[in-house]
């Protein structure tokens, strides 16, 4: 009968572990501390320096993971070993610190590239500086495979206890838990207690007292047997069916297809490397098969793959998106080129390929954000200059304002403003971060958004979405909101100057009748919309639109929150609205 573990030989391993990986542990727990100051957080404080100081400790663990398990099977100083990991450590921090305070969604993908790759490095950092022993590598990486989802099922199990003992005190003594008790608790688990369970179990490369043996278990046999490779190949055969029917029928691949194929690829990979060990034993006929013809059925796919990603980037450029799904293509064609030509193929080639495939793609002019960036900016020009000798047509406009539209969530506006002549830097001198309808509208277009289509500008509305919180309304006394869906009536509603004002507005066809008292004031909304250039086809905006009217006893404002119509015989037709009126008595 197997024993629990005692307390002492608890205490001992956590020394080991630490003292065996004092910088991982380190940055872990730093890790950590910073996880908890964001937990702290109220929703508007800053948390860019915490979110950029976890990102940082994140990837910093991994590289000094992998910095340790080469210098600890090569035998070299210490001091070596701690040096390169401040190297690393410090190239990892000038890394995230140039990040945008804001962090986009270009550096957040660097950011998980970049992540991955240094995963990788952990598979094959141990077996760098000796020689290369396939079991021993399996063995490596199958053990450090488990320890993670060991880990991550121990952290899960002990976070649902120990919050559900929180609970517990909290309603049976109606105790008072500090607000974010479950936030400290969540972090301090995932960063401290799962991390040293994990570097606990990773296995040292070159350790003669415990060699690496191979040792494949029967369960993971059977996973991949009966449950992974049946998905896989139900999956195949749906991907083989399509690419016959384009060919047939000669209809062009829809673009996600590109998305099944990888998935379809890396899951048939992983695959391949969990059955490696036992491929060629007699008796798993069904396994051998996989592993003879598996990488020969990814050479048509691959001829799908390329086929789909090369005729979306030939229409609409480089994205970061379009970036790696061809990275990770011609990845495959490599990797498939390696295990077919080669008579005894290395399973390291793998990990080792694809770590390099990621660092490729983080920096320097072949990266995915320069590549991506200078091919938009390379359309962009293009349109600019069509523009000048004809108008754009309503998909030229359309693909013109997807493209200004990545340009400004990624780069700002201004890496566009060389390339547009004088008309963007008018608009920056009136407003500094300009939105992407102003953009557009600046290069003499509206915008289109992704979801238009030809046709759609039979319509027109207008929606402000600037501040309403706080508004100066010195001159005027009365003020509310109307709507088309209903008319507005409030009698005695208020008091001024020890006088009673009763107030209504009626809606009819385009005017508003607005009563005070018993004066009769038009307010003609359908004449201003005709005559206002800014009600368009899309007049999102933050600049309020303000039609003012004057009669002899009152001053009144009518400020659009919003308003659509259609446009009929060229005119505008308005059918919904929502406006404040704000009405001041002259004395």
């Amino acid at each position: 009968m197997s024993k629990l573990p005692s307390l002492q030989k608890i205490l001992h391993g956590i020394k080991r572990t630490i003292l065996r990986f004092p910088l991982e542990t380190l940055t872990a727990i730093t890790g950590t501390v910073f996880a908890i100051l964001l937990v702290e957080k109220k929703y508007d404080d800053p948390k860019e320096f915490c979110i950029k100081a976890i990102m940082t400790c994140s990837l910093c663990l991994v590289s000094f993971l992998s910095v340790s398990l080469y210098f600890e099977t090569a035998k070299k100083s210490q001091l070596y070993r701690y040096a390169a990991s401040i190297v690393l450590g410090c190239l990892i921090t000038a890394f995230i610190s140039s990040f945008s305070t804001d962090i986009t969604p270009v550096e957040g993908m660097e950011f998980i590239a970049l992540n991955i790759a240094l995963h990788l490095l952990v598979s094959f950092a141990g077996f760098i500086p000796k020689a290369y022993n396939q079991d021993e590598f399996w063995e490596f990486n199958k053990q450090l495979f488990l320890k993670i989802l060991t880990a991550g099922l121990y952290s899960g199990v002990l976070y649902c206890g120990l919050a559900l003992a929180i609970l517990a005190i909290e309603e049976l003594f109606l105790y008072t838990m500090p607000r974010n008790i479950y936030g400290y608790v969540f972090v301090s688990i995932a960063g401290i207690f799962n991390t040293i369970f994990f570097l606990s179990g990773v296995p040292e490369t070159n350790n003669a007292e415990e060699p690496l043996v191979l040792n494949y278990p029967k369960g993971l046999k059977n996973f991949t047997q009966f449950v992974l490779l049946p998905l896989i190949s139900i999956y195949l055969v749906i991907l083989l069916c399509y690419e016959a029917q384009i060919v047939i029928f000669t209809e062009l691949p829809v673009g996600w297809v590109s998305y099944l194929v990888l998935v379809f690829a890396i899951s048939g990979i992983l695959s391949f490397l969990l059955i490696h060990p036992i491929a060629n034993e007699n008796g798993n006929l069904w396994i051998r098969t996989y592993n003879r013809w598996f990488y020969f059925l990814l050479i048509p796919l691959l001829g799908l793959l390329y086929w789909a990603i090369l005729y979306r980037i030939s229409l609409y450029g480089f994205t970061h998106e379009r970036y790696y799904v061809l990275l990770l293509s011609i990845w495959l064609l490599i990797v498939v080129a390696y295990f077919l030509i080669l008579k005894q193929p290395k399973i390291k080639f793998i990990p080792i390929s694809l770590c390099i495939a990621g660092l490729f793609s983080i920096c320097g002019p072949q990266s995915a954000d320069s590549v991506s960036k200078y091919s938009q900016l390379s359309r962009f020009e293009t349109y600019i200059q069509k523009s000048e000798k004809q108008k754009l047509t309503f998909e030229e406009v359309k693909d013109l304002s997807s493209i200004v539209l990545f340009l400004k969530n990624n780069y700002d506006v201004e890496v566009m403003v060389p390339y547009a002549k004088t008309k963007l830097e008018k608009l920056l001198k009136k407003d500094k971060a300009p939105d992407v309808y102003a953009i557009v509208g600046a290069l003499g277009y509206d915008y289109k958004s992704y979801y238009d289509q030809q046709g759609d500008d039979t319509n027109f509305y207008y929606y402000y979405y600037g501040n309403y919180q706080l508004e100066n309304i010195h001159g005027y006394d009365i003020a509310f909101v109307v709507n088309s869906n209903e008319d507005f009536q409030c009698d005695n509603c208020t008091k001024i100057e020890n006088k009673n004002y009763s107030i209504a507005a009626y809606r009819k066809n385009g005017i508003i009748q607005l009563k005070i008292n018993q004066d009769m004031v038009i307010l003609n909304i359908r004449d201003f919309v005709n005559q206002n250039p800014d009600f368009k086809v899309h007049g999102n905006s933050d600049e309020k639109i303000i039609q003012k009217v004057e009669t002899p006893k009152y001053r009144i404002s009518l400020d659009y929150i919003s308003l659509n119509g259609r446009f009929e015989n060229n005119k505008k037709i308005v059918q919904n609205y929502q406006i404040k009126i704000m009405v001041g008595i002259k004395e």
